[in-house]
Protein backbone atom coordinates (compact mmCIF):
# COMPACT_ATOMS: atom_id res chain seq x y z
CA UNK A 1 0.00 0.00 0.00
CA UNK A 2 1.35 3.44 -0.88
CA UNK A 3 1.62 6.34 1.53
CA UNK A 4 1.27 10.03 0.74
CA UNK A 5 4.68 11.74 0.30
CA UNK A 6 3.84 14.39 2.90
CA UNK A 7 3.23 11.74 5.57
CA UNK A 8 6.36 9.83 4.68
CA UNK A 9 8.43 13.02 4.68
CA UNK A 10 7.19 13.78 8.18
CA UNK A 11 8.18 10.31 9.32
CA UNK A 12 11.62 10.39 7.72
CA UNK A 13 12.18 13.95 8.89
CA UNK A 14 13.28 12.45 12.19
CA UNK A 15 16.44 11.31 10.42
CA UNK A 16 19.52 13.38 9.68
CA UNK A 17 19.55 16.21 7.14
CA UNK A 18 21.23 14.20 4.34
CA UNK A 19 18.19 11.91 4.31
CA UNK A 20 15.96 14.92 3.69
CA UNK A 21 17.92 15.68 0.52
CA UNK A 22 17.15 12.18 -0.73
CA UNK A 23 13.43 12.74 -0.06
CA UNK A 24 13.44 15.72 -2.40
CA UNK A 25 14.72 13.50 -5.22
CA UNK A 26 12.41 10.57 -4.55
CA UNK A 27 9.71 9.98 -7.13
CA UNK A 28 8.01 6.92 -5.62
CA UNK A 29 7.35 5.75 -2.07
CA UNK A 30 5.96 2.59 -0.59
CA UNK A 31 5.24 1.79 3.07
CA UNK A 32 3.74 -1.36 4.55
CA UNK A 33 3.85 -3.56 7.61
CA UNK A 34 2.06 -6.13 9.73
CA UNK A 35 1.15 -6.76 13.36
CA UNK A 36 0.73 -10.27 14.79
CA UNK A 37 -0.57 -11.52 18.12
CA UNK A 38 -0.93 -15.20 18.96
CA UNK A 39 -1.55 -17.47 21.87
CA UNK A 40 -0.41 -21.08 21.86
CA UNK A 41 -0.38 -24.28 23.89
CA UNK A 42 1.90 -27.14 22.89
CA UNK A 43 3.01 -30.50 24.22
CA UNK A 44 6.40 -30.93 22.52
CA UNK A 45 7.06 -34.39 23.95
CA UNK A 46 10.13 -33.14 25.85
CA UNK A 47 9.63 -31.32 29.14
CA UNK A 48 6.41 -29.72 30.30
CA UNK A 49 3.52 -28.33 28.30
CA UNK A 50 4.28 -24.80 27.08
CA UNK A 51 1.85 -21.92 26.62
CA UNK A 52 1.90 -18.16 26.27
CA UNK A 53 1.20 -15.06 24.17
CA UNK A 54 3.52 -13.53 21.58
CA UNK A 55 3.41 -10.38 19.48
CA UNK A 56 5.35 -8.77 16.65
CA UNK A 57 5.19 -5.43 14.80
CA UNK A 58 7.15 -4.99 11.55
CA UNK A 59 7.52 -2.03 9.19
CA UNK A 60 8.78 -2.12 5.60
CA UNK A 61 9.50 0.71 3.21
CA UNK A 62 11.09 1.54 -0.11
CA UNK A 63 11.78 4.65 -2.12
CA UNK A 64 12.84 5.10 -5.72
CA UNK A 65 14.95 8.11 -6.69
CA UNK A 66 14.69 10.03 -9.93
CA UNK A 67 17.75 8.18 -11.28
CA UNK A 68 15.89 4.83 -10.79
CA UNK A 69 18.06 3.78 -7.84
CA UNK A 70 15.84 2.30 -5.13
CA UNK A 71 16.32 1.63 -1.41
CA UNK A 72 14.51 -1.11 0.50
CA UNK A 73 14.50 -1.71 4.27
CA UNK A 74 12.55 -3.34 7.07
CA UNK A 75 12.65 -3.23 10.87
CA UNK A 76 11.13 -5.18 13.73
CA UNK A 77 9.73 -2.65 16.20
CA UNK A 78 8.83 -5.33 18.73
CA UNK A 79 9.08 -9.11 18.75
CA UNK A 80 8.36 -10.42 22.22
CA UNK A 81 6.40 -12.71 24.49
CA UNK A 82 3.94 -11.25 26.97
CA UNK A 83 5.63 -11.15 30.38
CA UNK A 84 3.24 -9.08 32.46
CA UNK A 85 4.94 -6.69 34.86
CA UNK A 86 8.34 -8.01 33.72
CA UNK A 87 7.75 -6.95 30.10
CA UNK A 88 10.57 -4.37 30.20
CA UNK A 89 13.13 -6.91 31.38
CA UNK A 90 15.58 -8.23 28.80
CA UNK A 91 15.38 -11.99 28.36
CA UNK A 92 18.07 -14.00 26.59
CA UNK A 93 16.04 -17.04 25.57
CA UNK A 94 15.04 -17.70 21.97
CA UNK A 95 12.38 -15.20 21.00
CA UNK A 96 9.19 -15.79 19.02
CA UNK A 97 8.70 -15.60 15.26
CA UNK A 98 12.34 -16.51 14.56
CA UNK A 99 14.35 -19.74 14.57
CA UNK A 100 17.70 -19.59 16.32
CA UNK A 101 17.73 -15.78 16.37
CA UNK A 102 17.17 -13.44 19.31
CA UNK A 103 14.90 -10.58 18.17
CA UNK A 104 13.17 -8.91 21.10
CA UNK A 105 12.78 -5.19 20.49
CA UNK A 106 13.81 -2.79 17.69
CA UNK A 107 16.08 -4.65 15.28
CA UNK A 108 17.21 -4.32 11.67
CA UNK A 109 15.42 -6.90 9.52
CA UNK A 110 16.77 -6.26 6.03
CA UNK A 111 18.09 -3.42 3.90
CA UNK A 112 19.58 -3.18 0.43
CA UNK A 113 20.10 -0.84 -2.51
CA UNK A 114 19.08 -1.72 -6.06
CA UNK A 115 21.04 -0.16 -8.95
CA UNK A 116 19.66 -0.23 -12.53
CA UNK A 117 21.85 -1.08 -15.55
CA UNK A 118 19.44 -0.87 -18.49
CA UNK A 119 17.25 -3.97 -17.99
CA UNK A 120 19.57 -5.47 -15.36
CA UNK A 121 19.55 -4.82 -11.62
CA UNK A 122 22.31 -5.06 -9.02
CA UNK A 123 21.19 -5.59 -5.39
CA UNK A 124 23.66 -5.09 -2.55
CA UNK A 125 22.88 -5.55 1.15
CA UNK A 126 20.86 -7.79 3.46
CA UNK A 127 18.04 -9.30 1.43
CA UNK A 128 15.01 -11.56 1.93
CA UNK A 129 15.67 -14.98 0.39
CA UNK A 130 13.19 -17.70 -0.61
CA UNK A 131 13.61 -20.60 -3.02
CA UNK A 132 11.82 -23.77 -4.05
CA UNK A 133 8.60 -23.35 -2.05
CA UNK A 134 10.42 -23.08 1.29
CA UNK A 135 12.27 -26.37 0.82
CA UNK A 136 15.70 -24.95 -0.08
CA UNK A 137 15.48 -21.42 1.41
CA UNK A 138 12.63 -20.25 3.65
CA UNK A 139 12.17 -16.55 4.46
CA UNK A 140 15.86 -16.18 5.29
CA UNK A 141 17.94 -12.99 5.43
CA UNK A 142 21.13 -13.13 3.35
CA UNK A 143 24.07 -10.70 3.29
CA UNK A 144 24.21 -10.73 -0.46
CA UNK A 145 25.40 -9.21 -3.74
CA UNK A 146 23.15 -10.29 -6.61
CA UNK A 147 22.81 -9.36 -10.29
CA UNK A 148 19.67 -10.27 -12.23
CA UNK A 149 18.26 -9.50 -15.64
CA UNK A 150 16.43 -10.87 -18.70
CA UNK A 151 18.16 -13.33 -21.03
CA UNK A 152 15.14 -14.28 -23.12
CA UNK A 153 11.39 -13.92 -23.31
CA UNK A 154 10.03 -14.46 -19.78
CA UNK A 155 13.41 -15.79 -18.57
CA UNK A 156 15.56 -14.08 -15.93
CA UNK A 157 19.15 -14.96 -15.06
CA UNK A 158 20.46 -14.45 -11.52
CA UNK A 159 24.02 -14.66 -10.20
CA UNK A 160 25.43 -13.68 -6.84
CA UNK A 161 27.07 -14.55 -3.58
CA UNK A 162 26.17 -14.66 0.10
CA UNK A 163 28.49 -14.34 3.08
CA UNK A 164 27.19 -17.10 5.32
CA UNK A 165 29.78 -17.05 8.14
CA UNK A 166 32.27 -14.59 9.63
CA UNK A 167 33.09 -15.77 13.13
CA UNK A 168 36.00 -13.37 13.75
CA UNK A 169 36.92 -10.23 11.82
CA UNK A 170 40.67 -10.80 12.10
CA UNK A 171 40.62 -14.34 10.71
CA UNK A 172 39.40 -14.83 7.16
CA UNK A 173 39.95 -18.60 7.33
CA UNK A 174 36.76 -19.10 9.33
CA UNK A 175 34.65 -17.22 6.73
CA UNK A 176 32.03 -19.07 4.70
CA UNK A 177 30.40 -18.16 1.39
CA UNK A 178 27.75 -19.44 -1.00
CA UNK A 179 28.08 -18.47 -4.67
CA UNK A 180 25.13 -19.22 -6.92
CA UNK A 181 23.57 -18.75 -10.33
CA UNK A 182 20.25 -19.73 -11.80
CA UNK A 183 17.25 -19.03 -13.97
CA UNK A 184 13.57 -18.32 -13.37
CA UNK A 185 11.05 -18.21 -16.16
CA UNK A 186 7.68 -19.04 -17.59
CA UNK A 187 7.17 -21.39 -20.51
CA UNK A 188 3.89 -22.65 -21.99
CA UNK A 189 1.99 -21.60 -18.88
CA UNK A 190 4.46 -23.23 -16.47
CA UNK A 191 6.57 -21.24 -14.00
CA UNK A 192 9.97 -22.76 -13.29
CA UNK A 193 13.36 -22.14 -11.77
CA UNK A 194 16.75 -23.80 -11.41
CA UNK A 195 19.56 -22.91 -9.01
CA UNK A 196 23.19 -24.06 -8.81
CA UNK A 197 25.22 -23.15 -5.74
CA UNK A 198 28.65 -23.90 -4.31
CA UNK A 199 29.86 -23.44 -0.73
CA UNK A 200 33.32 -21.97 -0.18
CA UNK A 201 35.39 -22.07 3.00
CA UNK A 202 38.90 -22.81 4.25
CA UNK A 203 40.14 -25.97 5.96
CA UNK A 204 41.16 -24.46 9.27
CA UNK A 205 41.76 -26.37 12.49
CA UNK A 206 42.32 -25.54 16.12
CA UNK A 207 45.82 -25.15 17.53
CA UNK A 208 45.99 -28.85 18.42
CA UNK A 209 45.13 -29.85 14.84
CA UNK A 210 41.55 -30.93 15.56
CA UNK A 211 38.37 -29.65 13.96
CA UNK A 212 36.16 -27.56 16.23
CA UNK A 213 32.94 -25.61 15.64
CA UNK A 214 33.65 -22.05 14.53
CA UNK A 215 37.07 -22.83 13.07
CA UNK A 216 35.75 -23.69 9.61
CA UNK A 217 32.64 -23.45 7.42
CA UNK A 218 30.97 -26.84 7.73
CA UNK A 219 29.35 -27.25 4.26
CA UNK A 220 32.51 -26.08 2.48
CA UNK A 221 33.15 -27.54 -0.99
CA UNK A 222 29.54 -28.73 -1.11
CA UNK A 223 27.37 -28.30 -4.20
CA UNK A 224 23.68 -27.36 -4.21
CA UNK A 225 21.26 -28.05 -7.09
CA UNK A 226 17.63 -26.98 -6.72
CA UNK A 227 15.04 -26.93 -9.56
CA UNK A 228 11.28 -26.37 -9.29
CA UNK A 229 8.21 -26.05 -11.51
CA UNK A 230 4.55 -25.12 -11.19
CA UNK A 231 1.75 -25.35 -13.74
CA UNK A 232 -1.42 -27.16 -14.73
CA UNK A 233 -2.09 -30.62 -16.14
CA UNK A 234 -5.73 -30.43 -17.13
CA UNK A 235 -7.75 -29.50 -14.04
CA UNK A 236 -4.90 -30.26 -11.61
CA UNK A 237 -2.33 -27.67 -10.52
CA UNK A 238 1.06 -29.33 -10.15
CA UNK A 239 3.84 -28.04 -7.89
CA UNK A 240 7.13 -29.91 -7.70
CA UNK A 241 10.68 -29.32 -6.55
CA UNK A 242 13.96 -31.18 -6.07
CA UNK A 243 16.99 -30.52 -3.89
CA UNK A 244 20.50 -31.99 -3.99
CA UNK A 245 23.34 -31.22 -1.58
CA UNK A 246 26.61 -33.14 -1.50
CA UNK A 247 30.28 -33.28 -2.34
CA UNK A 248 31.47 -31.45 0.76
CA UNK A 249 34.68 -32.30 2.58
CA UNK A 250 33.43 -31.54 6.11
CA UNK A 251 29.66 -32.09 6.38
CA UNK A 252 27.51 -33.43 3.50
CA UNK A 253 30.34 -35.59 2.21
CA UNK A 254 27.61 -37.95 0.96
CA UNK A 255 25.07 -37.32 -1.80
CA UNK A 256 21.75 -36.17 -0.33
CA UNK A 257 18.50 -35.82 -2.26
CA UNK A 258 15.07 -34.41 -1.45
CA UNK A 259 11.97 -33.57 -3.43
CA UNK A 260 8.22 -33.25 -3.44
CA UNK A 261 5.24 -33.51 -5.79
CA UNK A 262 1.98 -31.75 -4.94
CA UNK A 263 -1.31 -31.68 -6.80
CA UNK A 264 -4.34 -29.47 -6.25
CA UNK A 265 -7.84 -29.96 -7.67
CA UNK A 266 -10.53 -27.25 -7.39
CA UNK A 267 -13.59 -29.48 -7.27
CA UNK A 268 -15.99 -26.54 -6.81
CA UNK A 269 -15.48 -22.81 -6.20
CA UNK A 270 -15.73 -23.61 -2.48
CA UNK A 271 -13.82 -26.91 -2.28
CA UNK A 272 -10.11 -27.58 -2.94
CA UNK A 273 -8.40 -30.96 -2.59
CA UNK A 274 -4.61 -31.35 -2.36
CA UNK A 275 -2.28 -34.33 -2.13
CA UNK A 276 1.50 -34.51 -1.89
CA UNK A 277 4.44 -36.81 -1.47
CA UNK A 278 7.84 -35.81 -0.08
CA UNK A 279 11.16 -37.60 0.41
CA UNK A 280 14.53 -36.77 1.95
CA UNK A 281 17.34 -39.26 1.33
CA UNK A 282 20.72 -39.20 3.05
CA UNK A 283 19.96 -36.37 5.46
CA UNK A 284 19.60 -33.43 3.10
CA UNK A 285 19.27 -29.96 4.61
CA UNK A 286 15.56 -29.08 4.29
CA UNK A 287 14.38 -25.65 5.42
CA UNK A 288 11.89 -25.35 8.31
CA UNK A 289 9.22 -23.52 6.30
CA UNK A 290 8.25 -26.37 3.96
CA UNK A 291 4.47 -26.93 3.93
CA UNK A 292 3.95 -30.46 5.18
CA UNK A 293 0.15 -29.91 5.61
CA UNK A 294 0.76 -30.24 9.37
CA UNK A 295 1.08 -27.30 11.79
CA UNK A 296 3.45 -29.47 13.88
CA UNK A 297 5.90 -30.43 11.13
CA UNK A 298 7.91 -27.60 9.51
CA UNK A 299 5.53 -24.83 8.29
CA UNK A 300 7.79 -22.46 10.23
CA UNK A 301 9.82 -20.06 8.01
CA UNK A 302 12.95 -18.65 9.60
CA UNK A 303 11.56 -15.15 10.19
CA UNK A 304 7.95 -16.16 10.69
CA UNK A 305 8.38 -19.13 12.99
CA UNK A 306 5.34 -21.02 14.23
CA UNK A 307 4.79 -21.53 17.96
CA UNK A 308 3.29 -24.97 17.27
CA UNK A 309 6.28 -26.48 15.48
CA UNK A 310 7.58 -29.68 17.11
CA UNK A 311 11.35 -30.02 16.42
CA UNK A 312 11.32 -33.79 17.04
CA UNK A 313 9.11 -34.22 13.94
CA UNK A 314 11.40 -32.36 11.53
CA UNK A 315 12.07 -33.78 8.07
CA UNK A 316 15.55 -32.30 7.75
CA UNK A 317 18.96 -33.91 8.24
CA UNK A 318 22.70 -33.23 8.51
CA UNK A 319 24.22 -35.72 6.08
CA UNK A 320 27.47 -37.53 6.74
CA UNK A 321 30.59 -35.85 8.07
CA UNK A 322 34.26 -36.41 7.55
CA UNK A 323 35.71 -38.94 10.00
CA UNK A 324 38.08 -36.26 11.30
CA UNK A 325 35.00 -34.47 12.62
CA UNK A 326 34.30 -37.27 15.02
CA UNK A 327 32.78 -39.83 12.70
CA UNK A 328 29.44 -38.09 12.14
CA UNK A 329 27.16 -40.60 10.42
CA UNK A 330 23.65 -39.18 10.17
CA UNK A 331 22.38 -40.88 7.04
CA UNK A 332 18.67 -40.27 7.65
CA UNK A 333 15.82 -40.94 5.22
CA UNK A 334 12.39 -39.32 5.54
CA UNK A 335 9.14 -39.95 3.63
CA UNK A 336 5.80 -38.13 3.80
CA UNK A 337 2.37 -38.67 2.23
CA UNK A 338 -0.40 -36.20 3.03
CA UNK A 339 -3.90 -35.06 2.00
CA UNK A 340 -5.63 -31.74 2.63
CA UNK A 341 -9.09 -30.38 1.94
CA UNK A 342 -10.05 -26.69 2.06
CA UNK A 343 -13.67 -25.51 2.25
CA UNK A 344 -14.53 -21.82 1.80
CA UNK A 345 -18.32 -21.32 2.06
CA UNK A 346 -17.83 -17.53 1.82
CA UNK A 347 -15.01 -15.11 1.05
CA UNK A 348 -14.45 -14.69 4.80
CA UNK A 349 -14.44 -18.26 6.14
CA UNK A 350 -12.07 -21.13 5.36
CA UNK A 351 -11.82 -24.57 6.97
CA UNK A 352 -8.87 -26.87 6.30
CA UNK A 353 -8.62 -30.54 7.28
CA UNK A 354 -5.42 -32.47 6.68
CA UNK A 355 -3.88 -35.80 7.53
CA UNK A 356 -0.81 -37.76 6.65
CA UNK A 357 1.88 -40.31 7.35
CA UNK A 358 5.62 -39.81 7.91
CA UNK A 359 8.29 -42.49 8.05
CA UNK A 360 11.50 -41.69 9.93
CA UNK A 361 14.08 -44.17 8.66
CA UNK A 362 17.18 -43.79 10.82
CA UNK A 363 17.01 -42.15 14.23
CA UNK A 364 19.66 -40.29 16.20
CA UNK A 365 19.69 -43.00 18.86
CA UNK A 366 19.81 -45.87 16.33
CA UNK A 367 20.49 -45.44 12.61
CA UNK A 368 19.00 -48.90 11.93
CA UNK A 369 15.69 -48.04 13.61
CA UNK A 370 12.60 -46.72 11.79
CA UNK A 371 9.35 -45.28 13.13
CA UNK A 372 6.03 -44.30 11.55
CA UNK A 373 4.08 -41.21 12.60
CA UNK A 374 0.46 -40.42 11.69
CA UNK A 375 -0.77 -36.82 11.96
CA UNK A 376 -3.99 -34.83 11.67
CA UNK A 377 -4.52 -31.10 11.43
CA UNK A 378 -7.43 -28.62 11.59
CA UNK A 379 -7.29 -24.93 10.68
CA UNK A 380 -10.18 -22.45 10.75
CA UNK A 381 -9.73 -18.93 9.37
CA UNK A 382 -11.95 -15.83 9.37
CA UNK A 383 -11.21 -12.66 7.36
CA UNK A 384 -12.52 -9.99 9.73
CA UNK A 385 -11.79 -7.07 7.37
CA UNK A 386 -9.63 -6.57 4.28
CA UNK A 387 -6.64 -5.94 6.55
CA UNK A 388 -7.22 -8.32 9.44
CA UNK A 389 -7.50 -12.10 9.71
CA UNK A 390 -8.06 -14.41 12.69
CA UNK A 391 -7.29 -18.13 12.52
CA UNK A 392 -6.83 -21.09 14.79
CA UNK A 393 -4.91 -24.34 14.36
CA UNK A 394 -4.85 -27.68 16.09
CA UNK A 395 -2.33 -30.35 15.23
CA UNK A 396 -1.97 -33.90 16.54
CA UNK A 397 0.61 -36.61 15.83
CA UNK A 398 0.74 -40.20 17.06
CA UNK A 399 4.48 -40.52 17.55
CA UNK A 400 4.72 -44.21 18.44
CA UNK A 401 8.31 -44.72 19.68
CA UNK A 402 9.84 -41.81 17.74
CA UNK A 403 10.07 -39.87 21.01
CA UNK A 404 10.93 -42.32 23.83
CA UNK A 405 8.09 -42.64 26.33
CA UNK A 406 5.74 -40.32 24.40
CA UNK A 407 2.76 -41.75 22.52
CA UNK A 408 1.58 -38.48 20.98
CA UNK A 409 2.17 -34.74 20.75
CA UNK A 410 -0.24 -31.92 19.98
CA UNK A 411 -0.41 -28.12 19.81
CA UNK A 412 -3.01 -25.44 19.25
CA UNK A 413 -2.82 -21.74 18.47
CA UNK A 414 -5.07 -18.72 18.00
CA UNK A 415 -3.64 -16.01 15.75
CA UNK A 416 -4.48 -12.45 14.71
CA UNK A 417 -2.74 -10.59 11.88
CA UNK A 418 -3.27 -7.06 10.58
CA UNK A 419 -1.49 -6.03 7.38
CA UNK A 420 -1.20 -2.44 6.17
Amino acid sequence: MGIRPARLAALLGLLAAPAAQAIERAVEYDFSGDFDVRTFNRDPGVGDTQSGFEQRLRLRGSLTLDDRVSLHAGVNLTNDTWRGDESAKAVEDEEPFTIGRTHRTVTFDYGYVELPFDDWKLRVGRQIANWNFDMTVSDDRRDRIMLLGPVGEDITFVIGGDQRQNTTYDDRLDDGYLVFSGFVGKTAGWSWGALLGHYIGDDERAFDGSYQPGYFYTPRSGTLVSPWAQGRLGPVEITTGAHYLGGGDAIFTNNTFAGFLRGGYQATPELLFEAQGFFNLGGSLIEPGFDSFSSLIHNSPRHNASATRIPALDLTGVGKGDRELGGIDQDFDRYLLALRGSYSPTDKWRLQLAGGWVRYDGLTRDLDEAEDVVFGDVQLSYQVTRSTRIWGTYGYAATSDLIPGVDSVDALSLNLRTEF
